[in-house]
């Protein structure tokens, strides 16, 4: 079980953790006809792992992690005890499986709270990889429909402007006609001259007006077009998100499964060494109570209690240490990613941890300003 705490604390010293800046819009509805394009969201890629190596800290946190490792397989190890009456060895045997016992159901904590890590790791990475799906089935279903509304704009305005062609064609004859009647036949009084200029003015007024009233009926008709195409692409986008959302809850439910299973694979792993141990440690003491029996084992047990306690105390203090470099370390790496984006204008900035995302790798740029 020491080597695979030691493992543990070396996968924790290699930072397996996940610095994500996402920004990401939320499916919106359209609230007119055609929209201003979607700007280009910009994403920056940075290897973690790379720039916190090169970290100028990094070696002490490599020394301090190496030291940890050391304690920890000296703790592992217990010296061979003296040789003890058989009560003795019973007891000493129920004192070890207790303390084994606890170190197990440490083990089994830590090995939960990683597999929750990851699945929630996972999981961001989902969200964000479903953002990106559904803001590109946006843009094209936007895009198609702009298409749509266009074509459509122009067909009625084709309409539109045959239909006022056909209407003033149809009033230029009578018109014309009033016209051609006031020059050659003339006019016989002043009276017969306005009534024909209302005469003119009527048909004018009730052309302009059949005029008009296409337009409006044109106008009608683009707006109910455009208003059907809006709900149809939300209708579509809506589809497409419920899609998009049904197939990452069963991506996550399979990942989900996935480390369960690994978690209960490791989890007996542990069980079968803690049993191991324990028999071995059984057979240890069992043939040192067979051998001749020393007055020592009451010093025995001080010395080892307190080699114990001082070892375990200098493991606290050199994972208190590690803590805080780890802290450190991370914090600064975040500050200098957050400037850089900034500096670049990036909207995004993902780990390669989390998935393996397209994007500008800004690892380089980390790295020189941490060794400055």
């Amino acid at each position: 079980m020491s080597e695979r705490y030691a493992a543990q604390t070396t996968v924790r010293a290699a930072f397996l953790v996940v610095f994500v800046v996402v920004l990401v819009g939320g499916c919106r509805g359209r609230v007119r006809s055609t929209s201003a394009p979607v700007a280009e969201t910009r994403v920056g890629v940075v290897d973690l792992q790379v720039v916190t190596r090169a970290h100028p800290r990094w070696q002490e946190l490599d020394a301090v992690a190496q030291q940890l490792q050391d304690v920890q397989a000296q703790l592992a190890l217990l010296p061979a005890a003296p040789a003890m009456p058989e009560a003795d060895v019973q007891r000493a045997l129920a004192l070890e499986a207790r303390q084994l016992q606890g170190e197990l159901d440490k083990e089994l904590a830590f090995l939960k709270q990683d597999s929750e890590r990851r699945l929630e790791a996972f999981a961001d990475g989902l969200r964000t990889e479903q953002a990106a799906k559904i803001d590109q089935v946006r843009q094209e279903l936007e895009a198609e429909g702009d298409r749509e509304i266009l074509a459509k704009r122009d067909e009625l305005r084709g309409q539109l402007h045959a239909a006022e062609q056909s209407i003033r064609d149809e009033y230029r004859y009578p018109l014309l006609n009033l016209r051609l009647r006031a020059e050659v036949a003339g006019l016989t009084s002043e009276e017969e001259a306005k009534q024909l200029q209302r005469q003119v003015q009527a048909l004018q007024d009730e052309r302009e007006q059949r005029i008009a009233a296409k337009a409006d009926e044109t106008q009608k008709a683009f707006v109910e077009f455009q208003k059907a195409k809006e709900d149809e692409i939300n209708a579509k986008l809506k589809t497409a998100q419920g899609a998009v959302q049904a197939e990452a809850q069963r991506r996550l439910l399979v990942r989900q499964q996935e480390l369960q299973e690994e978690l209960r694979h490791r989890a007996a792993g542990l069980e079968e060494t803690f049993r191991a141990r324990l028999d071995r440690r059984r057979k240890e003491l069992l043939a040192a109570a067979q051998g001749p029996v020393p007055g020592r084992q009451g010093a025995f047990a001080e010395n080892l209690g307190e080699r114990n306690r001082r070892l375990r105390a200098e493991m606290v203090s050199l994972q208190e240490q590690r803590v805080r470099l780890e802290d450190g370390i991370l914090a600064e790496v975040k500050i200098e990613i957050a400037a850089i984006a900034q500096d670049r204008k990036l909207d995004v900035v993902l780990t390669r941890f989390v998935t393996n995302v397209a994007g500008i790798d800004i690892t380089s740029d980390v790295v020189q300003k941490l060794k400055r």
